[in-house]
């Protein structure tokens, strides 16, 4: 292990490691053999770590804090890490509002004082709240010694966290890391020491971004410091820092991120860590529209847009509708699997299309229950079962989405036994003919346990739940809805909201990993709204229903009365007649006002009406088929 550093050689070690790094390589060691010894042996160390030769050598003084200190209001635990500008202990908050709270305090080494450029950057530091950015609560000094207290995080660095996950989720969690630089940036706040090392995910899955503005800050109240391996050339010859720095950092994030042969990433990654600082991606945006070309199959600017190059781009965006004729120019078995793959594909879509085209061309206005046409629409969907009867032997796959289309339709129809029914046939098919891996079984099965939550059958859900989880991958669409369905379960079954939190907490994750604009990630962040309003906070559940809200309108597929459910809670958190008036507009659009899931929101915005408007309270009482107010005694 490398002999830690002496922090006051730093002046003088900066200059000479700027100097260095300008010799060329076959001159550098006749010119470190003329230099002081105390200089001599840790500038080749730095050198060494920054050829990536050996690791970086700690510039870190012997701890003066102790475990059971007191500084400001916090009470020291443990030391938790260490480096050239400061250590960082866990601590608890023994005063003040927020007593017993567990933050990350950062504590400069001796020189690193903040003074006048603390009170200058506090308010801003402060005031930046981003979810991907660890907050900075406070700042002061106590007799003489700065500190600085954060959110604690309790996690992994990005790359050891994420290896050996999907690429599209190592991708995805890197656009949460750019999102936050990108909110700091439109601040005029860099970070100037981007590394993995600063990015947590924590235990509940969330990229945490660590020290943004921190590193500023310390850095300008002493001598120049920087980490070698992660740090742009420019900052090695202390010119000025700006948006480029941070792109070379997060370049060498993505590079940790991306270990394996990737020819549009590793393109990227140079471009982000070109040596001239022009050469890069102009901003944090840029770099991100090339990671969403990356996961969409689209060109990036990092190569040259060649026909070829933008031709396989094409071929693999394309590559469901383009797969026959690919079997025919490539002539190999596995493009004519994959072309019948895609026939039975475009099967059953013809044969969904057609049962749902056919339904209705046959509603006939003779027929007895013509009056009624949901009798009669459910009168066909009875019949039409037989022929689902017929294919089952032939072509499964088609009987299969038949299947699913009809117990949708019967669910919408308000018959939930008969939806519920189907289901468990189509269930207990697939998982005899695929099995519990097979994706399609898993889907079918999560599709099930919603119709029996809503019929409040706790046992069965939980069997099914407890069978499923044993096969669902770690990861993915799936393994998030099943933690969301896991928490309703909880719930029906008395759970309070300390048990039920981290269930929600575990699909939000996952849906942000995975599926960010699925619907089912609205439907969580409005859930953990209800839970933070019923445990009375509100501020919590005011900030989590505006999370739903930004995510459904762009959600797929967008489901109005998930968008008017969420305007009616965040109505019942705040004084909000525009989100009452807007919520019952996409409801009459879509689902009316008498669907059983509007009942409790509904009769809570009856009764503040009651109290402003006990008329117009009656009119939308009588329109949703509930009481209306209460006559005065």
């Amino acid at each position: 292990m490398a002999t830690p550093i002496d922090p006051a050689l730093w002046p003088r070690l900066s200059a000479a490691f700027d100097a260095a790094l300008d010799i060329p390589a076959e001159q550098r060691e006749a010119w470190l053999a003329a230099q002081p010894e105390d200089i001599a042996t840790p500038l080749r160390a730095l050198l060494r770590a920054h050829d990536g030769a050996a690791e970086l050598p700690a510039i870190v003084p012997p701890s003066l804090a102790q475990p059971g200190q007191r500084i400001g209001p916090y009470r020291l635990i443990e030391r938790i890490g260490a480096g050239g500008m400061a250590e960082v202990w866990g601590a608890a908050q023994v005063t003040g509002p927020m007593a017993g709270r567990h933050v990350a305090l950062k504590l400069p080494h001796p020189g690193q004082r903040l003074g006048e450029r603390l009170r200058d950057e506090q308010a801003l530091l402060l005031g930046m709240e981003h979810p991907h950015i660890a907050r900075l609560y406070d700042a002061g000094e106590d007799d003489g010694q700065p500190w600085l207290a954060l959110e604690w995080i309790n996690g992994r660095p990005i790359h050891e966290a994420l290896a050996g996950r999907p690429l599209r989720e190592r991708l995805i969690a890197f656009l949460q890391v750019l999102d936050a630089v990108r909110h700091a940036h439109a601040r005029l706040v860099l970070h100037a020491d981007l590394k993995p090392a600063n990015i947590l995910v924590g235990n509940d899955g969330r990229v945490k971004l660590l020290d943004f503005g921190i590193a500023r800050l310390l850095h300008s109240a002493g001598p120049r410091a920087f980490t070698p391996g992660a740090a742009a050339p420019e900052q090695q010859r202390g010119e000025a820092l700006t948006v480029a720095t941070d792109v070379w950092g997060l370049g060498g994030v993505l590079a940790a991120l991306v270990p394996e042969r990737h020819r549009a990433l590793h393109a990227v990654i140079a471009r982000a860590q070109a040596a001239d600082p022009a050469d890069r991606h102009a901003d944090v945006e840029a770099l991100a529209a090339d990671i969403h070309g990356v996961l969409d199959h689209r060109p990036v600017s990092a190569l040259p847009r060649s026909p070829g190059y933008r031709l396989a781009c094409f071929l693999r965006r394309q590559r469901w509708p383009l797969l026959g004729a690919a079997a025919l120019l490539l002539g190999t078995a596995a493009a004519l699997w994959q072309a019948d793959s895609a026939r039975r594909e475009a099967r059953r879509a013809e044969a969904a299309n057609s049962y749902l085209l056919d339904l209705f061309k046959t509603l006939d206005r003779r027929a007895p229950d013509a009056a009624q046409p949901e009798a009669a629409l459910r009168r066909l969907l009875d019949e039409r079962a037989r022929r689902i009867d017929a294919l089952l032997p032939t072509d499964p796959d088609t009987a299969d989405e038949l299947l699913r289309i009809t117990a949708t339709l019967h669910d919408y129809l308000g018959d939930a036994r008969r939806s519920r029914a189907l289901g468990e046939r189509r269930y207990g098919l697939l998982k005899g003919r695929l099995g519990l891996g097979d994706a399609r079984t898993q889907a079918a099965g999560l599709s099930l346990a919603w119709p029996l939550l809503a019929a409040q059958n706790a046992p069965a859900a939980g069997a099914l739940l407890t069978e499923l989880d044993g096969a669902l991958p770690p990861h993915g669409l799936v393994r998030a809805e099943w933690w969301l369905a896991w928490h309703d379960l909880r719930q029906l079954q008395g759970a309070d909201a300390a048990e039920r939190e981290p269930l929600l907490r575990q699909a939000l994750a996952r849906y942000a990993a995975d599926a960010p604009r699925d619907s089912g990630h609205a439907a969580t962040w409005l859930a953990l709204s209800e839970l933070q309003a019923a445990a009375g906070r509100r501020d919590d559940a005011l900030a989590s229903v505006d999370r739903a809200l930004a995510l459904v309108v762009n959600a797929q597929p967008y489901i109005a009365s998930d968008h008017a459910r969420q305007l009616l809670h965040r109505a019942s958190l705040v004084d909000a007649p525009t989100d009452e008036a807007q919520a019952l507009q996409l409801l009459r659009g879509s689902t009316g006002l008498r669907a059983a899931f509007l009942r409790q929101p509904l009769r809570a915005l009856i009764a503040r009406r009651c109290a402003a408007d006990a008329t117009a309270a009656q009119a939308l009482a009588s329109e949703a088929g509930l009481p209306g107010c209460a006559a005065p005694r």
